[in-house]
C-alpha cells in the first residue's frame, strides 16, 4: 500500500500520471465530484485521462494525508499547481491486491493560507457588535472551522477577560443557507428576541447581533469547555438532559409560527442527491458527496426501505405535511454532540442556522442517526428517554414518522461510510447502524409510506 501512496505521491507532484494510471484495475471506476462536474470513467484509460485533466501541470502538495486501512486508503489532499490553480479534496482508494479497484474524489473548500490569503478571508467583527455586550475587543482572530456551511468564525478576547465566538454570516452565499431559506436566522433570532424566550434549561448562547448591510454578524460566549466535542462516550443520564431539556424548549414554543426558521420538507431533504446538481458549481464538500453516498446506501440496504426513503428524498413534501398534522415548535434542527453539552443540568446549544419550523421527532431522528453510538444507551432506550421526556405530549404515530425521517436526513452517511470508506471500523460500524435502522424504519413505513 505505501508503494501505491508513494506512486501517487509523485504524479501529483509532477503532474504525470502515467505510472499512476497503470495501478488501476480493468474493471476499477474512478469518480470526481468537484466544483462545476461529476465525471465517471473506468479502467487505466479513463483514470488517466481524468486525472491528466485534473491536474495539468506539475505542483505542490499544501497537505497529503493518507490513513491507510486493510483495503485502501483514505486521504485529504491539498494543491497548488504550477498554473496557479488550488484544489483540496478528500479521497478514498480501494486497492484489491495491489491493484486500484475504486477511487472517489469529492471537491472541497480551499484552506490553506498560500491559496486563500487571510487578507482575502473578509473583515473581522466590528466593534459596534462588542458594544452590544459593553465591551471592547483587545485581541481577534480567525478560527478554522469544521463546519459544513463555509461560515467565517474568529474568536475575541475583550477587555474584561471574556472570550467569545463571533460568526459571519452572508445571507444565500452557502448551501445551507440557499436551502434551508436562511436570511439571516441567527441574527433574527436574537434580534426578533426569541432566543431571550428559551427557557432556563437551555442556553442558545448568542448574546449579540448585528446586520451591516452584507452580512450579519454573531457574537456567542465562548462555551466549547462545556461541550462534549467528538470524542468519548456520553452516558444515559447525560442523554436524558439534553431530551429534558430540549422538550422544555419544544414546549415553549409550541404551537407558535415564525417565518424566519427553515421550513420542515427542507430541512428533511436538505441531503437529496438533487442537491448535488443544484451546488454542481460551489465548492462546498458536503454536496459533492451526496450522489455517491445515495448510491452506496442503495447498495447497502434492501430495496423495499431504499428505494421509500429516495422516493421521500425527492419529494420530502408529503412526509413534512404528514409530521406536521401532530404539532409544530421551533426545533433546532442539528442537534449532535459536537453543537451541544451540559453546564450541571443546563443544555447549552451553539449554531442555530438550521433552526426549524418542525417536530421534535423530526429533532430525534436527526439527534440519534449522530450520537446514539456514542451513548451507552441502545437505540430503544434513547427512543425511550425521549418519550419520557416528552411526557403527557408522548405521540407514538409521530415517532414513528421521525425515524423515516432520521434515515432520509442522514441515510446517505451510512451507505458511504458502509461502501466506500476504506476503514474497516467505520465500515463495521455503519452496518450495526443499519442493522438497527433499517428493520426499525421498515416498522415504521407499516403506517406512512411515500407510495
Amino acid at each position: 500500500m505505501k508503494a501505491v501512496i508513494d506512486v501517487y505521491r509523485r504524479a501529483l507532484e509532477s503532474g504525470e500520471f502515467d505510472d499512476f494510471a497503470s495501478l488501476y484495475d480493468a474493471g476499477a471506476r474512478l469518480e470526481v465530484s468537484i466544483p462545476g462536474a461529476r465525471h465517471l470513467v473506468d479502467g487505466p484509460a479513463g483514470a488517466w485521462a481524468e486525472l491528466a485533466d485534473l491536474w495539468p501541470t506539475p505542483g505542490r502538495l499544501l497537505e497529503f494525508s493518507p490513513q491507510q486501512h486493510e483495503h485502501g486508503f483514505a486521504l485529504w489532499l491539498e494543491r497548488l499547481g504550477d498554473d496557479g490553480r488550488g484544489h483540496r479534496q478528500r479521497q478514498y482508494i480501494h486497492l484489491n491486491d495491489g491493484a486500484i479497484s475504486g477511487h472517489w474524489i469529492y471537491g472541497a473548500r480551499p484552506s490553506h493560507p498560500e491559496i486563500v490569503p487571510p487578507d482575502q478571508q473578509g473583515p473581522l467583527a466590528p466593534p459596534e457588535l462588542f458594544e452590544q455586550v459593553g465591551g471592547r475587543p483587545v485581541e481577534q482572530g480567525v478560527l478554522v472551522s469544521t463546519g459544513w456551511s463555509g461560515n467565517r468564525i474568529e474568536s475575541a478576547t475583550l477587555a474584561d477577560g471574556r472570550r467569545l465566538i463571533c460568526k459571519r454570516i452572508v445571507p444565500g452565499a452557502g448551501w445551507l443557507e440557499r436551502l434551508s431559506e436562511d436570511r439571516g436566522r441567527e441574527g433574527l433570532l436574537f434580534v426578533e428576541g426569541i432566543l431571550q424566550r428559551f427557557p432556563a434549561s437551555v442556553d442558545p448562547t448568542i448574546i449579540a447581533a448585528l446586520f451591516d448591510g452584507e452580512a450579519w454578524w454573531i457574537a456567542m460566549r465562548d462555551v466549547s469547555a462545556h461541550l462534549f466535542g467528538a470524542e468519548g462516550p456520553l452516558t444515559r443520564k447525560q442523554n436524558q438532559l439534553v431530551l429534558g431539556a430540549a422538550n422544555e424548549m419544544w414546549k415553549t414554543f409550541w404551537g407558535e409560527r415564525h417565518d424566519i426558521l427553515a421550513p420542515q420538507a427542507n430541512r428533511i431533504g436538505m441531503c437529496a442527491p438533487s442537491i448535488a446538481e443544484a451546488e454542481r458549481d460551489s465548492d462546498d464538500f458536503l454536496p459533492k458527496q451526496l450522489e455517491a453516498c445515495w448510491e452506496a446506501f442503495a447498495e447497502a440496504v434492501d430495496d423495499d426501505v431504499a428505494e421509500a426513503i429516495l422516493a421521500v428524498l425527492e419529494n420530502p413534501a408529503p412526509l413534512a405535511a404528514e409530521i406536521e398534522k401532530h404539532g409544530t415548535t421551533l426545533i433546532h434542527g442539528d442537534l449532535r454532540d459536537e453543537q451541544i453539552g451540559l453546564d450541571g443540568e443546563r443544555l447549552v446549544v451553539v449554531d442555530w442556522g438550521s433552526a426549524t419550523q418542525g417536530h421534535p421527532v423530526v429533532e430525534l431522528g436527526w439527534y440519534m442517526m449522530h450520537d446514539v453510538w456514542r451513548f451507552e444507551a441502545t437505540h430503544d432506550e434513547v427512543v425511550e428517554d425521549f418519550r419520557r421526556a416528552r411526557g403527557d405530549d408522548d405521540d407514538p404515530e409521530a415517532v414513528e414518522l421521525g425515524m423515516i425521517s432520521g434515515l432520509t436526513m442522514y441515510g446517505w452517511i451510512l451507505g458511504h461510510s458502509a461502501v466506500v470508506h476504506t476503514d474497516e471500523a467505520e465500515r463495521a460500524w455503519a452496518r450495526e447502524e443499519l442493522d438497527w435502522w433499517v428493520p426499525r424504519v421498515r416498522r415504521a413505513l407499516e403506517t406512512w409510506s411515500p407510495a
